[in-house]
């Protein structure tokens, strides 16, 4: 049973790789009052398709602060503790039959890397809309689609046996549609999140274009009337 577990690990260690970029797995909370809190935490998974992935732990946190505001905050951290964080101010608007709209504009940054390639530091610029409907039968659904573009400002550093080779500055404009489900209690829900990328200016072997997300969504607070 050892031997087994630990050749699972290796196996495991031997197909996951740190990504320079890939896209974030951010809650889309459809904020539909002020007060609305949620809470958004779990996992992820992140291929290359080139027989590579990355996975690490994420989390949201987002709140609705006046009628048609929201603040959004998220961070992530993969198993080799390269890092994101980003922080988003929205506007939202929830309708009777359940739909809700928002749209979110934000700045994120954080670090990434990939075999002889390391991004120290990269910025992101983004805008996101989001549209979806909750609670949704006896299940309490929610479900809906994502569309963020943004552009990303970074410099690789190559290194050849632990020195540096050469500093590539690499900044591209990204695309990433998403969609999410999630489904339980009011209070409590399973979430599943799926993100893809197309970028114009990153080699593809340095980016991880798919992110899969996956976790509990927490409704931790809401205005009384």
């Amino acid at each position: 049973m050892k031997r087994r577990f630990l050749l699972s690990a290796v196996v495991v260690l031997l197909i996951t790789s740190c990504a320079s970029y890939y896209p974030q797995v951010v809650d889309i909370p459809l904020i539909k009052n002020k007060g609305d809190m949620r809470i958004n935490a779990g996992y992820f998974v992140t291929p290359n398709f080139k027989g590579a992935c990355d996975v690490g732990g994420h989390a949201t946190y987002t709140a609705g602060v006046t009628d048609v505001l929201a603040l959004q905050a998220y961070t992530s951290v993969d198993v080799m503790l390269r890092w994101h964080l980003q922080g988003a101010l929205g506007l939202y608007k929830g309708f009777e039959n359940n739909t809700v709209i928002e749209w979110y504009g934000g700045y994120g940054f954080g670090t990434g890397g990939y075999y002889n390639i390391q991004m120290d530091f990269y910025n992101l610029y983004f805008s996101q809309f989001n549209i979806g409907k909750t609670n949704v039968g006896k299940r309490n659904i929610d479900y809906g689609l994502g569309l963020k573009g943004g552009f990303v400002d970074n410099d690789y550093t190559e290194y050849n046996n632990y020195y540096i080779n050469d500093v590539v500055q690499n900044n591209s404009w990204v695309i990433e549609p998403s969609l999410f489900f999630r489904f339980g209690g009011k209070k409590a829900k399973m979430n599943i999140t799926i993100n893809y990328m197309w970028a114009d200016n990153i080699p593809d072997v340095y980016y991880f274009p798919l992110s899969i997300g996956m976790g509990v969504n927490f409704t931790v607070g809401k205005k009384k009337n």
